[in-house]
This record gives C-alpha cells, structure tokens and sequence, in this order.
C-alpha cells in the first residue's frame, strides 16, 4: 500500500507502537463503509491472513460497539475495536497474535480503545487539524468542540436530542500536591480509559481541561446519562491511592433538544456550572443543567 507522505506515516507510526506494545503478530484498520466492501483493509502491519480478515469484518459488523475477541480456526487470539467516523463511517481495528498465543485481557481491550480513539480522530480529520492531549491520548478541548458542533448540526436534521457530559476529577490538586504528579498524570490517564471504555464507538470523548473531561452523546437524553454519571459515580477506580486520596468526581449533564438555538459552549457552559456546584457541595456526584427558561437543576446528593 502507498504511503502518503506524513499523513499515513504517522498513522503506521502509531500502529507500529501499539504492535510493539502489546505483542502482536499483525494489525490493521479496517474500512467497513460501502464504498470500501472490495477492500476493506486500509492500511496492515503484518501478515493478514484472509480468515483474518473475514473475522474481522464479521465481528465489525454485528455492531457490538465495544472491543471483542474470538480465536481463529489456526489459534491465532483475535480482537476487534469498533469505531464509526464521521459521517458514520463503519470501521475499526482488529490485532493478532500468533497461534496459541496467551489470551487477550482487559487491559489489551483498553489499550486497543485507546488507539482506536486515536486513530478515528487522525482518519477522521487528517494529520495537521487535530488537537491530540499528548498524556491521554484523548482530542482536545478545540477538536471536542468542532466535532460536538457537527454533531449538533446532523441532529437538527433527524430530529433527535444529544446530550454533553462534563466530568471533573475532585481535588486532583491534592492528590499532586501528596503523592506527587506522576501519580496525577496516572489518575488522568486511567480516567480517560475509563470514559473512553464506557461510551459507544460514535459518542465523543475529549480532554478538555487540566483536570475536566466531556463526551457528547448522539440520541441520549438526560435521564440516561444521569443513569451512567451515577454508576460512574459509584465505581471505586483509584482505589491503589488509600482512602485518603480517594478519587471522585462532580459531574454535569445538559441535554440539547432538536431545533434550538444553544452550541456546544453553551451546552459545556451548561454542564461547567451544574459540576461547580456539585463540588461545591463535596462533590462525588452528578447533576442536571436544564436550559432556560426551567432554570432548575436535579442532582444525586454528594
């Protein structure tokens, strides 16, 4: 395959790192939208058997939204990682190790969602106009905010609300400050792993503050997004730093209805006022923005 100068140097550059990291025997990326079914393979490392990539494609394709793994009729471990890139372009990566190699675990699927959320926000916007947060991985706070903005303007046209979530670790400072920064970049690192392994393949997810993270949500209301800042609220994630550094968050949810005149700032002004308040109150916990003229807010008490 020709490689197109910086552009797809870099994205070999990244799947050559992740090969490396994880000890595989191949990756690819897949192209699952229709004007690819000729050849899905975009780009290869490693020889790809074609079970390989029939098993790929199928796993791709049952649209599971989160990353998968069978092994092949050789032994050889295999595991997907979907994504959809805008507009809903089908696609993701699938890794291989040799046969009988040891089996994949939760950290190869983080690590797998990782790229693959690198790599949607390369293939999708092109080497030169994306916004990468180097410790996470995650796009910046610009790129959310474009890619929100599309989002919105697909959404007018169906009809159908979205929701922005905004995520603030409480007291990260605090945690810098006693046990030291690298044990903060760690809690961020985790954190967007974590979001990153939460979200469907077509939501949103940034970095987009030194201790704030948000996702935009297609589809999704405020009750159900209330219903996932609640079990986010709850899972014990940082438990290695003892119970005086416990980590919680204060969450703010604002939900946009079709047709209206409110952005992406206004939505993330939205959701930054309903996590202050939460972590004025202690934090742990989440709350719902509602736009004017409700002017009202329900939260889950901290």
């Amino acid at each position: 395959m020709p490689i197109n100068g910086d552009y797809d140097g870099s994205i070999f550059a990244v799947l050559e790192q992740l090969r490396s990291t994880a000890g595989l025997e191949g990756i690819a990326v897949l192209d699952l939208s229709p004007d690819a079914v000729a050849a899905p393979v975009a780009y290869c490392l490693g020889v790809m058997e074609a079970g390989i990539t029939d098993l790929g494609c199928g796993l791709l394709d049952r649209g599971q939204g989160r990353p998968s793994h069978v092994v092949a009729p050789d032994t050889r471990p295999v595991l997907v990682c979907p994504w959809t890139l805008p507009p809903t372009r089908p696609g993701g990566l699938v890794l291989w190790r040799a046969p009988r190699s040891r089996p994949w675990t939760d950290a190869d699927h983080d690590l797998a969602a990782a790229v693959a959320m690198l790599l949607r926000v390369v293939i999708g916007s092109g080497m030169g106009q994306v916004g990468i947060d180097r410790l996470t991985g995650l796009p910046n706070r610009r790129w959310f905010l474009d890619e929100s903005d599309r989002h919105i303007d697909r959404l007018d046209v169906d009809a159908a609300v979205g929701t922005l979530v905004l995520v603030d670790i409480d007291d990260l400072r605090g945690v810098n400050l006693a046990l030291g920064r690298e044990q903060g970049d760690r809690v961020l690192v985790r954190m967007a792993g974590q979001l990153r392994a939460m979200v469907r393949p077509s939501d949103v997810v940034a970095r987009v503050g030194a201790d704030e993270f948000a996702v935009w949500q297609d589809g999704m209301d405020h009750l159900t997004a209330a219903e996932r800042a609640d079990a986010l609220c709850t899972r014990r994630l940082f438990d290695d730093l003892g119970d005086r550094h416990g980590i919680t968050f204060s969450i703010g949810i604002a939900t946009r209805s079709p047709g209206t005149a409110e952005d992406v700032r206004t939505l993330l002004r939205r959701a930054h006022m309903a996590a202050r308040e939460v972590k004025s109150k202690g934090g742990g916990g989440w709350r719902v923005s509602h736009p004017e003229p409700m002017s009202r807010c329900s939260d889950r008490p901290a």
